[in-house]
């Protein structure tokens, strides 16, 4: 197998996860401790093989081009490897790469056995994967739990009929929204480690939209709020995004903290009410076709004779 298609299949995989947004694991289990491992067993995870972020150093130690490319290469298969959210022996790893493109070595595997292994690898990723969001997902739902109970002891916390927890910053003294009616909001919105996602006070534009066509936590959260009021309000992830979430802003089972101005209500004008007129019912008409009387026809009147002109 080519060097640029065991670098290809490395890079798609890692790609994947790193697309995926999936957490890398840190130490494989099953590897020795540190300063303790023997040449036959070498097996760390990406994150634990020292793989670094990108720090700049102009032409430090590289005498020529070829000495420029050879270590952007390296480190573009690097940072392929380092996204590969599965255990990696470095030490093969390396040794496959020196099979390869030295003539006098022998490679151990041939072409379709390096393909079924990295189909394997590909299925073991994402195994991994869905192990990592399966872990996350419950660990945000732990943790919202626990902030909502020991939140809801707050007095001065109120909560909404579904169970929007909120707190008034400032009262508002107009209508209440209707479900069925539009409203115009600022709002500032987080997750709970107030990683902030979303920001309407920053793009200086109000967001308009109706009630019924959000959330269905912001739904009940506008409903119990009067024109004018401010609040600051704990949504529960039931009632926003809930497992699916809203990658990457919004990871599954997040609840979302949001600061809400409610500016403006547009309450829905109910249609004017037509009222039929009472219509009497209309006299009987003669048909058209039936006799009708007609006016006596004039009397011919004899036409005046001109007067006479007298001639000049």
């Amino acid at each position: 197998m080519s060097f640029v298609r065991l670098f290809s299949a490395i890079s798609v995989c890692a790609a994947m996860v790193a697309c995926g947004g999936s957490q890398k694991p840190a130490v494989d289990p099953a590897a020795p401790a540190a300063g303790s491992a023997p040449a036959d067993s070498a097996a760390v995870s990406a994150e634990a093989s020292g793989a670094k972020a990108s720090v700049a150093v102009p032409g430090a130690g590289f005498a020529n081009k070829t000495d420029r490319y050879s270590y952007a290469l390296g480190m573009d298969l690097g940072k392929a490897i380092a996204n590969v959210n599965a255990p990696v022996n470095m030490m093969l790893l390396m040794s496959a790469i020196q099979d390869v493109v030295d003539s006098n070595r022998k490679v151990l595997m041939d072409d379709s056995t390096a393909e079924s292994a990295l189909q394997d690898l590909l299925l073991l990723m994402q195994q991994n994967k869905e192990a990592d969001a399966k872990a996350a997902a419950q660990k945000a739902l732990d943790e919202q739990n626990k902030f909502l109970e020991k939140n809801k002891q707050d007095p001065t916390v109120k909560l909404t009929p579904k169970g929007v927890q909120y707190k008034v910053i400032t009262e508002g003294t107009g209508i209440s929204p209707k479900a069925s009616d539009k409203v115009q909001v600022h709002y500032v919105g987080a997750l709970l480690d107030g990683t902030e996602f979303d920001n309407s006070v920053k793009r200086g534009e109000p967001l308009e939209f109706p009630v019924n066509a959000v959330i269905a936590g912001w739904q009940d959260l506008l409903q119990v709020l009067k024109e004018g009021s401010k609040v600051k309000a704990w949504i529960p992830s039931d009632l926003a995004y809930g497992e699916a979430g809203v990658p990457p802003m919004i990871p599954a089972n997040a609840m979302l903290v949001f600061e809400v101005e409610l500016l403006k209500v547009f309450a829905e004008v109910p249609p004017a009410e037509t009222v039929p007129a009472e219509v009497a019912p209309a006299e009987a008409q003669p048909a058209a076709d039936a006799a009708q009387p007609t006016a006596a026809p004039a009397e011919a009147q004899p036409a005046a004779p001109a007067e006479a002109k007298p001639a000049k």
